[in-house]
């Protein structure tokens, strides 16, 4: 388990749903935002004002959701359509849009630079051909230290130097947590939790009045400098993040802490 350091505070679009955040090569970093009605698309982000440098709406009827970079192009998923979306960069001109059959919903997305990996709502972590958005591998997600607890609601995803780090959103079942899991996106093994409670506590009260809507939401890494940025949907602040080792406090202090029933 580790928790964090704020190590600098960067304003964030108050109205932005976050439902995805990802870094280019250059620094750019770019968000999927989720809602209907035309309230979902992706932008390039502003570090010093939070607000769109450019952005690209979806169609009324898509709700977006995660976002990764993967041959040069940006890449957004959508919650319900079955579909992914194809930008160039940095234009954020749509390209193409495909189907992807992962079975259920669409929540979180990255890439290893070799292939995608997508999560559901539920406990599996799907690999992915990119192009042609084939699942190649199903995988439960599974903390063997919890008893081979699966868990539920990985949201958005982020690959940071060989892991794969989600964000945890157990919607269906009725609860939020503030921890970040690291995942072995090999195995679907976890191999640690991230403690982020504290930052919920930042934002503004017509957020914190709905702590299962406005949840934590949203990892960035910028490969290049090693810069970790987190938020949340609707927050008012990004935060970036260096990583604090805690003891060993054993699998009831995870599963009470993180909120995993």
């Amino acid at each position: 388990v580790c928790t964090y350091t704020v190590d600098a505070v960067l304003p964030h679009d108050e109205a932005a749903f976050t439902q995805g955040l990802v870094f280019g090569v250059d620094g750019t970093l770019y968000e999927s935002d989720g809602g209907f009605s035309g309230e979902s698309a992706v932008r390039s982000v502003s570090l010093t004002t939070g607000g769109s440098l450019r952005r690209t709406q979806n169609a009324p009827e898509v709700f977006g959701e995660g976002l990764a970079i993967h041959d040069q192009k940006l890449i957004q998923l959508s919650w319900k359509n079955d579909l992914v979306f194809e930008y160039s960069l940095p234009e954020l001109q749509l390209l193409r849009s495909l189907k992807v059959s992962i079975g259920r919903e669409g929540w979180g997305l990255a890439t290893d630079g070799q292939q995608l990996y997508i999560t559901d709502s539920g406990d599996s972590l799907f690999h992915v051909a990119p192009h042609t958005y084939e699942v190649v591998r199903k995988l439960p997600i599974v903390d063997a230290r919890l008893g081979g607890k699966r868990i539920l609601g990985v949201n958005e995803l982020e690959w940071v130097e060989g892991e794969l780090w989600g964000n945890v959103y157990p919607m269906y079942q009725g609860s939020y947590s503030e921890c970040v899991v690291r995942i072995n996106a090999s195995t679907g093994r976890v191999i640690g939790w991230i403690d982020l409670r504290g930052l919920f506590d930042r934002q503004p009260l017509q957020v914190r009045a709905e702590p299962m809507n406005f949840v934590l939401n949203g990892i960035a890494y910028h490969k290049g400098s090693g810069r970790v940025l987190v938020t949340g949907k609707k927050w008012r602040e990004m935060y970036q993040i260096s990583l604090k080792p805690l003891p060993d406090l054993g699998p009831a202090h995870i599963t009470s802490v993180c909120q995993l029933g």
